[in-house]
């Protein structure tokens, strides 16, 4: 009996020791690249209309990174990107934004370190990986960045730098609560995305990609018209004359982006034959943007991963 007691208890320590082994880890370094599409969110493209506003403010990125896996559940990744960034009030499901008739561009060139978190591989391996891995990460960027805007039609129609033209004030001393602001900054990448096994080596990876902006100017607009007069009398032609057109544009009967007749734009909201609602611009101090909260924007990328397989290891001789 104690020899049948004493079988099964071996048994049973043999059986949980072979469930409990796990082999050891290894590390492995990979590399992606791919593009997709981003949509900017803010002042122009306001995230309460998120439908519209997407469509509104889509365009394309594209991103290269180098990861690696530092755990099984644990990836550190760091990705350069290029994304544009745009949005244009001709656009607008809202007749107010449409009188204002602001646009812009920007392309955003960022680099981010991010983790990743897999929770369900256990794979020791990466030749073991499962063949679907969805994950969730977080980290934090910088980029460089320059808002641009095209000069309306009777002016040549060309893009031009909006920062410099301070089109709210932005550093004039008549306005000293208004500060310029950076043509870089910090964002905080949110990301969840899905992995596919392709083969040994290769990935195929889908991910969402929101970013957090910590200032409201990627677009150039964030607070209320300021008195162009007073802006500009510090700047000399042909500088005064660009920066007053481009703070205040709702007289314009063209879209200087997109070439489209706004009168007849107009008349889909009220009507108004006469175009008497952008005859005039708006009084000093309105809003121009929305002053609380600020822009953010967005990625969907479908990228290539390569995996460098882990060398096999020769076992240690003592």
């Amino acid at each position: 009996m104690r020899q049948s007691t004493g079988l099964i208890l071996l048994f049973l320590l043999s059986y949980t020791s072979f469930t409990q082994y796990r082999p050891p880890f290894k590390k492995y370094t990979s590399i992606e690249f791919g593009g997709g599409v981003s949509s900017y969110y803010g002042d122009l493209a306001p995230m309460n209309q998120f439908v519209n506003s997407t469509a509104n403010a889509l365009r394309w990125t594209a991103t290269v990174g180098v990861s690696r896996q530092i755990t099984r559940q644990l990836e550190a990744s760091i990705n350069l990107s290029w994304v544009a960034l745009g949005a244009d009030d001709y656009y607008s499901n809202n007749l107010s934004d449409f009188l204002r008739n602001l646009h812009f561009r920007n392309n955003v060139k960022e680099v981010t370190l991010q983790g990743r978190w897999t929770p369900f591989n256990i794979a020791s391996t990466p030749q073991k990986r499962a063949t679907f891995e969805p994950f969730i990460g977080i980290g934090v960027g910088a980029f460089l960045h320059n808002p641009q805007a095209k000069l309306p039609t009777s002016m040549g129609n060309e893009w031009v730098d909006l920062r410099p033209l301070t089109t709210e004030g932005q550093g004039s001393p008549n306005y000293p609560d208004i500060k310029e602001y950076k043509n870089w900054g910090i964002n905080i990448p949110i990301s969840v995305g899905l992995k596919t096994k392709l083969t040994k080596n290769l990935d195929l990876i889908a991910e969402l990609n929101y970013r957090m902006l910590f200032f409201d100017y990627i677009d150039d607009v964030s607070g209320f018209y300021a008195q162009p007069l007073v802006v500009y009398s510090r700047f000399t032609e042909p500088t005064k004359s660009i920066g007053i057109a481009m703070s205040q544009r709702t007289t314009e009967r063209i879209a200087a982006s997109t070439g489209g007749d706004r009168l007849t734009k107009l008349n889909t909201f009220v009507n108004d034959p006469t175009g008497i609602a952008i005859s005039q611009n708006p009084s000093v101090n309105s809003p121009r943007g929305t002053v609380d909260g600020n822009d953010s924007y967005a990625t969907f990328t479908i990228k290539l991963r390569y995996i460098f397989i882990p060398g096999i290891q020769c076992p240690k001789i003592y």
